[in-house]
């Protein structure tokens, strides 16, 4: 009897070391999707903000959870503080209710913003980054790696 439980527990043993190691191979892959998925979250939402900004008679602004929202003369939302854009907010409303992507805490890296673009970059520990900008009128949603240059 006790053969039987030392074969059953080395295969356990075995099989949780397979799938471990098949788990550090896949992880890379999952964290990119999971960057992959934020950065499509964050174009949906910003569509979304635009379509309420057409159908509701091009408002200049609303209040959203207690957040200002600006919109562009083209139905973007921006979110300003002080005429300076406000990349926390700005994540936040196109991101609702997310701090991490996987399991990495997002962090504002740069922030830029002139009369035609505005620009925030969201880094992760990982070393990669989301940057999301408007320029000229165009929204985009950029993923990539830092540059540690």
């Amino acid at each position: 009897m006790s053969a039987t439980r030392f074969i059953w527990g080395g295969l356990v043993l075995i099989f949780v070391a397979i799938i471990l190691y098949q788990w550090q191979q896949m992880e890379p892959e999952v964290e990119d999707a999971a960057l992959l998925m934020s950065s499509r979250e964050i174009l949906s939402s910003a569509n979304e903000f635009k379509n309420y900004w057409v159908v509701n008679g091009q408002p200049k602004s609303i209040v959203k959870d207690n957040v200002d929202i600006t919109f562009t003369p083209l139905g973007w939302p921006i979110t300003l503080k002080d005429n300076e854009l406000d990349c926390q907010k700005w994540l936040y409303i196109l991101l609702p209710e997310k701090q991490k992507i996987y399991t990495d805490f997002i962090h504002v890296s740069k922030k830029k913003a002139d009369m035609l673009r505005f620009g925030c970059k969201y880094s992760m520990s990982n070393g990669k980054v989301i940057s999301v900008m408007l320029v000229n009128g165009v929204f985009k949603v950029n993923v990539g790696f830092l540059n540690n240059n």
